[in-house]
């Protein structure tokens, strides 16, 4: 009797999580963590370079560096420009000439099903988001115009995207309402959440100093959009309720980035580029996620969750935490809003309860929590 085929996994990813200053990368290395702890041979492909991956990685991982994205005017047709841009002519030989029979082949975003070669299968295909739907929502509220022009891009990009889903064994979405979307395309989803890089510091006893916090980079358009809606509809109303808070904005690329030209407004500060957050969690009784755009759940809300904080956000940054409800504040609209934040920013006990309530709830927001899920299908997958 011959010995069984060695199953291995292969891992494709938009960028190598060599650091974890983003909510993609930080889902991508617990995608990838998952795959070591399930398969006992895993090859990883991604952009970007990984200097430590050998330090970081189980010896039973593997790393394929690839150089920036070249993308071709058939990757572009194939799968809109919106796809085609992340092509790579590396990614797709190196999976023609390497992937085997029965090995496990994942793609971490739909964009990257444009490097997969016809022959070989996707098992799994991890949206983060549905990427056409949070491309209209985002384009619909932040660029109206540039949306009209790139209309029939969108709808491109949306049928590769559903092409890519049916493509693939499984699909794992982060959010109920990304599943909705899926369901509605006639598409089976599996709920894998986000989930939260644990901290050292942990859920902490809230300083009851009247000081709200924003976290985001300003890279991301969606939160630079809610960053200077905030400032410029919602701070002015809680000063006028609170006039002793305090705001602070910490976030990468603040210093180039700047959210109000004009400068910063009364009890403010902007903190870039910051070694770490942990200090200014600390300083926070109530951290504010107001985003007016974007898609899936948001790292930042269930970190601020899980530091022991109060939140409040709006409904799409609900997203995905629905059952959460209970223990954040939701609001739409600068004047709810902001009648929600200052009146937890005046009555630090109940900011310091709801925070409490919260912490409670996030002890199941680890990313090895998130992940069950993923590694339940991958041992599936591997002894099938």
């Amino acid at each position: 009797m011959s010995a069984p085929v060695r199953r291995r996994a292969w891992v494709v990813l938009k960028q190598l999580p060599a650091r974890t200053d983003s909510g993609g990368r930080q889902r991508s290395r617990a995608v990838l963590d998952a795959y070591a702890a399930v398969f006992d041979d895993v090859q990883v492909v991604g952009f970007d370079t990984w200097p430590a991956w050998r330090e970081d990685l189980p010896g039973h991982v593997t790393v394929h560096e690839v150089p920036a994205p070249s993308p071709t005017p058939g990757a572009v047709l194939r799968g809109s420009v919106f796809a085609g841009k992340w092509f790579s002519a590396r990614i797709r030989d190196l999976l023609a000439a390497q992937v085997r029979p029965g090995d496990i082949v994942h793609v971490d975003f739909p964009q990257m099903a444009v490097n997969v070669p016809a022959g070989v299968p996707v098992d799994v295909l991890d949206l983060h988001n549905v990427e056409a739907d949070l491309l209209r929502r985002r384009l619909r509220t932040e660029h109206r115009l540039l949306g009209r022009v790139l209309a029939p891009e969108v709808a491109r990009f949306a049928r590769f995207e559903l092409a890519s889903a049916r493509r693939a064994r499984v699909v794992t979405a982060c959010s109920r309402r990304d599943q909705e979307v899926l369901a509605a395309a006639g598409i089976a989803s599996t709920f894998v959440p986000n989930g939260v890089t644990v901290s050292a510091a942990g859920a902490t006893e809230p300083p009851r100093t009247r000081r709200a916090l924003f976290v985001g980079a300003m890279d991301y358009g969606p939160n630079k959009q809610a960053l200077r809606w905030f400032l410029d509809e919602v701070w002015p109303l809680v000063l006028q309720r609170v006039p002793q808070a305090r705001f602070a904005a910490v976030g990468r690329g603040l210093a180039g980035s700047h959210p109000r030209p004009s400068g910063e407004p009364d009890g403010a500060e902007f903190h870039s580029d910051v070694a770490s957050v942990d200090p200014f969690y600390e300083q926070a009784d109530v951290c504010v996620v107001p985003l007016l755009s974007g898609g899936g759940t948001k790292i930042k809300l269930v970190e601020a969750l899980s530091r022991g904080r109060a939140v409040v956000t709006t409904s799409l940054g609900l997203e995905g935490l629905e059952e959460h409800r209970e223990v954040l504040r939701v609001a739409d609209g600068a004047p709810a809003f902001a009648d929600a934040l200052a009146g937890l920013l005046a009555e630090p006990e109940t900011a310091a309860q709801l925070g409490a309530a919260a912490a409670q709830a996030a002890r199941s927001f680890s990313w090895e929590s998130a992940m069950a899920p993923l590694r339940d299908l991958l041992v599936s997958m591997r002894t099938s």
